[in-house]
């Protein structure tokens, strides 16, 4: 097989002609804009995470179980993050908090910033050493799964909680997500308490959803009101994020494309920990994994439509119709993620892509086999049945996922 490459007009002709543009260009030149870039790795994320949550749904059929059980991991970890060095210096130093601020409080900034970052656009309705509350116009992650909302929740008391070691002694805040866009509301809302002031019954760890003591305080955002963007993106804060201690970033240093965790960061880690208690057997783990990635995959593209959606925003020639096709997508798909990638061929009868492994893993091993499951399933539809993606290993296979576009007959697929 040839390791052509077809002919592609580099970035750098024409350079200096037109004013340089934060974009990703598509194989056939297509400009995706920064921004569209932001949105659209967001929202694959949260895609393939709400399939992982399907996974998890199917290793753990009940709803409490699982929500306690992600919720219990998701606050642990965060907590342990956190009240370690890294805490000090991601949460405290980066969102500039003040040293006489003492308490669980201020890790509230960390939950507003770590928003914006995530292209989840809102606005702190209060911020205070006894409650703080926070409100979400819209949320990326809204279709992944109320259990999620819960650990998300208790991730942020972990981080607080975490943050609090580093600070003054001082009151301790209470979560709640009194409002959830995953669950159909119109806002996500988080309010934090300190229950001392504020008293309230004790909870389970994934009660962290439902009634609090303040709720006569809530600020409420109309929806024509309501923001579509981070600050980064928006002229009324002059394209930058900056949060209530000044702390001020724009969008080059602040939204980063997180690789291809997201929403998944919280399985990977607690499906492992189940395996290792011997909660969920690691068979039927790959095996969910497995099918159920690969049917999401198919379902991307199931519809005519969807085809002709995707075909029209990478700029693909009318008359291609093979695995470049779907190569061309992949490059674009891990480029708005931040996730280098080298073309070793691309033609019409094979491309082949060097993606690196460490930043599509997020220190996660098995989230590039179910990477591959995904884009397989992708492939049956985006393209034909006649093609299929495949991992075709090298010598650098621990750096390197090196993965294979092209016709391909297997009767047992």
């Amino acid at each position: 097989m040839s390791r052509k490459i077809d002919e592609r007009i580099p970035n750098t002709v024409g350079k200096g002609t037109y004013p340089d543009y934060p974009a990703v260009a598509t194989p056939w030149g297509k400009l995706i804009s920064y921004q569209e870039a932001a949105r659209h790795s967001q929202r694959n994320i949260a895609v393939y995470s709400a399939a992982l949550m399907q996974v998890y749904r199917i290793l753990i059929p009940t709803y409490e179980e699982r929500a306690e059980l992600i919720c219990r991991f998701s606050y642990d970890r965060m907590y342990a993050t956190f009240s370690s060095p890294i805490g000090k210096m991601v949460g405290i130093d980066n969102n500039n908090v003040h040293p006489f601020m003492a308490g669980s409080f201020p890790g509230s900034l960390n939950g507003d910033s770590g928003d914006e970052a995530l292209y989840m656009p809102g606005r702190v309705n209060d911020f205070g050493t006894y409650r703080c509350e926070k409100e979400l116009d819209a949320c990326p992650w809204d279709i992944i799964g109320t259990e999620l909302c819960r650990a998300t929740t208790t991730s942020l008391m972990g981080v607080s909680d975490g943050e609090a070691v580093h600070k003054k002694a001082g009151p301790r805040l209470d979560f709640h997500m009194v409002e959830a866009r995953g669950a159909g509301d119109m806002h996500c809302r988080i309010v934090a308490e300190n229950r001392e002031k504020y008293p309230m019954p004790e909870h389970k760890m994934w009660e962290s959803m439902g009634p609090i003591a303040t709720s006569d305080m809530i600020k409420y955002t109309p929806e024509e009101d309501m923001v579509t963007d981070p600050q980064y993106f928006r002229e009324e804060s002059g394209y930058k994020f900056c949060n209530g201690t000044c702390a001020e970033y724009d969008a080059a240093s602040w939204y980063r494309p997180n690789g291809s965790a997201g929403g998944a960061g919280y399985f990977w880690p607690l499906f492992d920990m189940l395996v290792k208690k011997g909660r969920i057997n690691e068979e039927d783990l790959d095996r969910a994994v497995h099918c159920v990635m690969e049917a999401a995959g198919k379902a991307q593209f199931g519809g005519w439509y969807a085809v002709e959606g995707v075909r029209s925003w990478l700029g693909v020639p009318a008359e291609m119709k093979d695995g470049r096709v779907m190569g061309g997508f992949l490059e674009v798909y891990l480029a708005c993620q931040g996730v280098p990638v080298e073309v070793e061929a691309f033609n019409k009868d094979e491309v082949i892509l060097r993606i690196d492994r460490a930043a599509l893993d997020q220190r996660m091993p098995k989230q590039s086999p179910a990477y591959v499951a995904y884009w397989y399933g992708m492939t049956k539809t985006l393209v034909s049945a006649e093609y299929a993606l495949w991992e075709e290993p090298e010598g650098d296979a621990e750096k390197v996922l090196r993965v294979k576009i092209a016709k391909k007959i297997d009767k047992f697929c």
